[in-house]
């Protein structure tokens, strides 16, 4: 589970953290159009002056594919930015990108298996190294019924400062797990606080993208002195909670009362939406 996990951060973060960072750096003064027009007229010259018969052929190769290479790097960079230019996300965006992750394994448990199995069979020897490179330091293993797994993962002191640094200068999420729910599954909790209105707001974007008959509930909560317990009054049977939320509004406190927001997951909702998915899947079939 955990090299899943580990796969889906290596997606947000080479799909959208990435782009997104470099959508907010100030590169815009460079004028790539006009030193693509610079080597574009270097390049007539070069082949003037072959075609006269000034250089010889393997000197003109030689100063045609410096040229060309520069040429064709600047295209990629110039492309590059009007894309990030083109990107419209906000950091509350990225946060959604990351609870629908969560929320996929709950509402589409088959299509989270597939993707299971589909991470298993695509994670090639390379690809393996790349992600053991790029984000770990080492792995903590245990043996269980006779077989080696991965007890915990510990990541990359460097990567864990990127991604500090990148929060605090862009705004990307940035995740610590304070408390868990009754199953020992660390609740994700964002870094930066939210105020009561900034909270409610998020939580009812994140409703708007949810396109299954599933239903999240939103609380506001008081965790303990010892901030080792919070709890609430659920409103369902069993409900699973998605994601925390500080909330920092001082004009509405004067104490130091660690209160956050509760985002859950309607687990009833999540199982009839599955039911009816897969009736719909039948009925398909039998049109068939």
């Amino acid at each position: 589970m955990q090299i899943v996990d580990l796969v889906k951060l290596d997606d947000l973060m080479n799909n959208y953290y990435t782009p997104f960072i470099k959508s907010k750096l100030d590169n815009k003064e460079i004028d790539y159009e006009k030193q693509i027009k610079e080597l574009d007229k270097q390049l007539d010259r070069i082949k003037t002056v072959y075609i006269k018969g000034i250089v010889k052929e393997n000197e003109f190769e030689k100063e045609f594919n410096h040229i060309e290479y520069q040429k064709q790097d600047l295209l990629k960079k110039w492309q590059e930015q009007k894309q990030y230019e083109s990107l419209n996300f906000t950091v509350d965006d990225l946060l959604i990108l990351e609870d629908k992750q969560h929320l996929d394994i709950y509402i589409r448990p088959e299509e989270f298996v597939l993707g299971l199995y589909n991470c298993v069979q695509d994670l090639t020897r390379e690809k393996a190294q790349k992600l053991i490179a790029t984000y770990i330091d080492n792995l903590e293993l245990q043996v269980v019924n006779s077989n080696l797994e991965i007890a915990n993962i510990n990541f990359r002191e460097d990567f864990l400062c990127s991604l500090v640094n990148n929060h605090n200068e862009y705004g990307i999420p940035l995740n610590y797990s304070l408390f868990s729910d009754e199953d020992g599954s660390k609740i994700p909790m964002n870094h930066e606080g939210k105020t009561h209105e900034e909270a409610y707001n998020y939580f009812e974007k994140l409703k708007s993208t949810i396109t299954d008959n599933c239903k999240l509930n939103y609380y506001e909560i008081e965790a303990d002195e010892q901030l080792e317990d919070v709890g609430f009054i659920p409103n369902g049977d069993y409900e699973k909670v998605l994601r925390l939320i500080v909330l920092s509004d001082s004009k509405r406190y004067d104490d130091k009362t660690l209160r956050l927001g509760v985002i859950t997951l309607d687990m009833e909702s999540a199982v009839l939406s599955r039911i009816g998915k897969t009736k719909e899947a039948s009925n398909e079939l039998c049109y068939i």
